[in-house]
């Protein structure tokens, strides 16, 4: 009897134990992490800086600002084929070479004129 109450209280102890254990290795290490990011992120917000010229001029800055949807309405005006099944970075990489291309074109059919005239 006396052997079965002596079980019975090192069984509780050692859950007792165990449960101290697990808060102070797994809780409450987790809780200052969670404490921590969310402390960097409310530091970093997710804010471009200011937009000056090269925002404009540059392509590239124009079509990393841009959400999925506008890069798709995009494609669809340039006519890329295909451009619902791109992702992101691939849609970008083929709107930067078909406006390049667009560019040349024009700057091309520019030059011919000023040498007919």
């Amino acid at each position: 009897m006396k052997n079965n109450k002596l079980k019975e209280n090192l069984d509780r102890v050692r859950i007792n134990i165990y449960n101290t254990l697990a808060i102070l290795i797994v809780i409450i290490p987790e809780y200052f992490a969670e404490l921590i990011y969310s402390i960097d992120a409310s530091q970093h917000k997710a804010i471009l800086p200011n937009e000056g010229e090269a925002w404009e001029n540059e392509t590239e800055l124009k079509l990393s600002k841009m959400n999925i949807y506008e890069l798709r309405l995009m494609a669809k005006r340039h006519g890329i084929h295909g451009y619902s099944n791109e992702n992101r970075d691939s849609l970008i990489r083929r709107i930067n070479r078909k406006s390049r291309k667009r560019i040349k074109w024009k700057s091309l059919k520019i030059q011919n004129t000023r040498k007919t005239l």
